[in-house]
């Protein structure tokens, strides 16, 4: 069974793009803070910070298009990385290995642009990253790599993103 999943929130880093013999990589984290109203006033929970991967193509699209702060819609499988690190403690991650993403148009406006492409590029399926049997073997991830930051590192560097209230929304609709 393949594990979909469909998320919105801001982006938490630039997006970092990574090119190996015959395939590319982007990833960048993403943030989602639910908000519920409380009596007259609006309420913030937790920020859920998830890793966002692509490859090949969409990579391409990715590196070009998605910024720090941009508000996003990613589909893509859920997936769970394991790793041990150099004194033996095992660490897992969630990641979602995206298919389709885009800028949430609720949030803002967008402008498509069809990329032009000089020659079709091939590009092999990428890892993501080291396998567990290379890291088990002592490879290192790469020591930029954004899954390796603490979501509060992350959190810190992320935009102070205001969103309109319901009430407000629903003023604009009436104007």
């Amino acid at each position: 069974m393949d594990s979909q999943i469909t998320l919105t929130g801001y982006v938490g880093n630039d997006v970092e793009y990574v090119v190996g013999d015959g395939w590319v990589a982007a990833r960048f984290r993403l943030g989602s803070t639910p908000h519920w109203r409380k009596g007259t006033e609006w309420v913030n929970g937790n920020t859920t910070w998830l890793s966002i991967r692509t490859s090949g193509a969409t990579a391409d699209n990715v590196r070009d298009s998605v910024r720090k702060g941009d508000p996003m819609i990613v589909t893509g499988r859920l997936r769970t990385r394991t790793w041990e690190d150099p004194d033996h403690v095992r660490h897992e991650q969630i990641v979602v290995e995206a298919s389709s993403l885009g800028h949430d148009l609720a949030r803002g406006v967008s402008t498509y642009i069809r990329p032009v492409r000089a020659a079709a590029q091939a590009y092999e399926e990428e890892p993501l990253g080291p396998s567990e049997e290379d890291l088990l073997n002592g490879a290192k991830p790469n020591a930029a790599e954004p899954d390796d930051m603490a979501p509060e590192d992350i959190a810190d560097r992320a935009p102070d993103v205001a969103t309109e209230t319901e009430d407000q929304e629903g003023d604009d609709m009436d104007q």
